[in-house]
């Protein structure tokens, strides 16, 4: 039985797609550009290769159309827009066509994207350029771009911004540890937010932190609260020193400390 084209109608929810109809049964929907391309008209005969045909092409139009769309708001790399495709249920045949029509017409840009991220973690965010390679690394970025704007990156770290991140974990620490716990705290922080040993090393290497007194003597008194539940005389003087120098403190001030409470 020959197939015609029987009826061609502009789809009341959406006037850029059209429902196409053969011998008077609802066919598919179809797009502006669909109908255009295969020049449809009512009462054209038309063949089951060419409805395949139809069929494929309307597939890859919607791509494109979702793909653009969803690229709108924000650059993407082409694994988010692929996954993005795949979760609304398109072929595959589609996507590779709409992927690399997204590619060819300067929507999906790797390098493009690498940049403005860059840009975008620098200027909004404290996070190191370790981090910025694992996340570009997760989004399907090439190795050779990964590894070209992580050096960029690195050449763009400042002192200051190595110095705001130190501050504020100096300031969250410094009433309650000392000055080398915090001195740690700083370079696990720095490693945990993405840069790695030698620009943490860098860092510090200048960097001197007095131990603040509020913070050593809150913490003497603890340990000796603490331990001379368990310990008095010199077993206490020495599990008092043992602890407060695992916390950091300098021996000579324990010492000296411990004289003045009236331990030793």
């Amino acid at each position: 039985m020959e197939k015609k084209i029987t009826k061609i109608e502009v789809q009341k929810n959406n006037k850029e797609r059209f429902n196409l109809y053969i011998n008077g049964e609802f066919f598919a929907g179809i797009d502006a550009a669909t109908y255009v391309y295969f020049n449809l008209k009512k009462d054209s005969i038309v063949t089951d290769e060419e409805l395949i045909q139809i069929g494929e092409y309307d597939g890859y139009r919607v791509a494109i159309n979702k793909a653009i769309q969803y690229l709108s708001y924000k650059k993407r790399t082409e694994k988010e827009v692929r996954d993005y495709l795949t979760k609304i249920e398109l072929s595959t045949q589609a996507i590779n066509k709409a992927i690399e029509y997204c590619k060819v017409n300067g929507y999906i840009n790797h390098e493009d994207y690498c940049i403005s991220f860059m840009n975008t973690m620098i200027n909004t965010t404290d996070k190191g350029p370790v981090i910025f390679a694992q996340k570009l690394k997760e989004l399907g970025v090439e190795q050779r771009l990964i590894d070209q704007y992580t050096y960029k990156f690195e050449s763009l770290i400042t002192e200051e911004r190595i110095s705001k991140i130190a501050a504020k974990i100096t300031k969250k620490y410094e009433k309650k540890q000392s000055g080398r716990m915090i001195q740690q705290k700083i370079m696990q922080t720095l490693i945990q937010k993405g840069y790695n040993l030698d620009i943490a090393n860098d860092a510090l290497k200048n960097v001197r932190i007095e131990t603040n007194d509020d913070a050593f003597q809150k913490n003497l008194e603890k340990e000796v609260n603490r331990l001379s539940r368990k310990h008095e005389g010199f077993e206490l003087k020495q599990k008092v020193i043992q602890s407060m120098m695992r916390k950091g403190f300098e021996y000579d001030t324990i010492i000296e400390r411990l004289k003045d409470s009236g331990i030793e």
